[in-house]
């Protein structure tokens, strides 16, 4: 895929210290040998060295580059559970259950990329997605401006020549009009730091400029709106059907004098249910690869795997997400 080897070559450049909280896994740990192998990235494993030795032992991976971090060896480990203590001593936690909860590999991993000991954090391969997302935003918190964690995925066509972002399809269920307007900037940023290519974003609906009412129709206009008086920069606009927002001899037709023009190529959907179905049919029908999900609205990068996730997935969601960071 042109994007992967573009974002490879970005990588090879500037490879990023990618943090694995999951780490006893084969899968991390072949994921990790091909990052080393490759030199676009310096992989961080969370866990007792012997242990994970051995684990790698079992797979025939040699372990030769990888960093290997029990959080109980870290010198640091007591300035960072101070830290989370600070932030979350107001939500009743204390000093010596921050201490317990840095023991935990995704929060001792979230407070490695919050303190800069390493660039972005990759779990979820053993993890459920509701402990990740609590731990990220207990210890790195939300990007400046942005009151939503949300997630989007990267829509490949099968030529790789066509890329997509789709928005929201794993994390909010039912967004208001403030949280899709975060969901579309979040995404258009991401986009745009990815493939530095302009982010054109449509919000989608049923309804095209007007052509239904309806309270969730209203709802996008309003995130519309929203997003153009919060950011006039971005080109955004809505609501559109798919298809007005995707073909332009429609777009033409049916918004006629919109900043879109059946050009977008950032869609925002109004529900984790559209979402999820529209992506989903776009692979299954479409032919396109699905990459991510990626999160975003954190102040510091952390990304979920599924834990049905493969090697290859690993490799890809380390690549693009190094690609993400300014």
């Amino acid at each position: 895929m042109n994007l992967i080897e573009t974002c490879k070559n970005r990588c090879f450049q500037n490879p990023r210290r990618v943090v694995f909280p999951d780490s006893k896994d084969g899968r991390v740990l072949n994921a990790a040998k091909i990052l080393i192998d490759a030199k676009i990235a310096e992989p961080i494993l969370i866990g007792g060295p012997f242990e994970l030795r051995e684990e790698a032992d079992k797979h025939k991976i040699s372990t030769r580059g990888m960093s290997l971090l029990a959080p109980q060896q870290c010198k640091d480990l007591k300035q960072y559970a101070r830290q989370l203590f600070e932030a979350r001593k107001h939500k009743g936690l204390t000093l010596e259950k921050a201490e317990e909860q840095l023991l935990n590999p995704l929060y001792f991993g979230a407070s490695l990329v919050k303190n800069n000991a390493a660039d972005l954090c990759i779990a979820g391969n053993l993890s459920t997605t509701a402990d990740v997302l609590r731990a990220a935003i207990q210890v790195i918190g939300l990007q400046e401006g942005i009151e939503t964690v949300s997630s989007f995925f990267l829509m490949l066509s099968s030529d790789g020549e066509k890329v997509f972002a789709f928005a929201d399809c794993a994390v909010v269920p039912e967004p208001t009009a403030e949280q899709l307007s975060d969901i579309a900037y979040t995404t258009a940023s991401n986009y745009n730091n990815i493939l530095s290519a302009v982010p054109k974003a449509a919000m989608l609906s049923f309804s095209t400029k007007g052509s239904a009412d309806h309270p969730t129709v209203e709802k996008i206009r309003n995130a519309v709106s929203i997003s153009n008086q919060k950011y006039p920069e971005l080109i955004l606009d809505g609501e559109f059907q798919f298809d007005a927002a995707f073909v332009p001899a429609v777009g033409k037709q049916k918004a006629p004098g919109s900043r879109i023009q059946g050009d977008a190529n950032v869609f925002i959907f109004p529900s984790l249910e559209a979402g999820n179905i529209g992506y989903k049919i776009a692979q299954r029908l479409g032919g396109y690869m699905a990459l991510g999900p990626f999160i975003q609205g954190l102040k510091n990068p952390m990304h979920d795997l599924s834990r049905g996730c493969s090697v290859e997935d690993i490799v890809n969601s380390a690549i693009i997400s190094s690609c993400m960071i300014n």
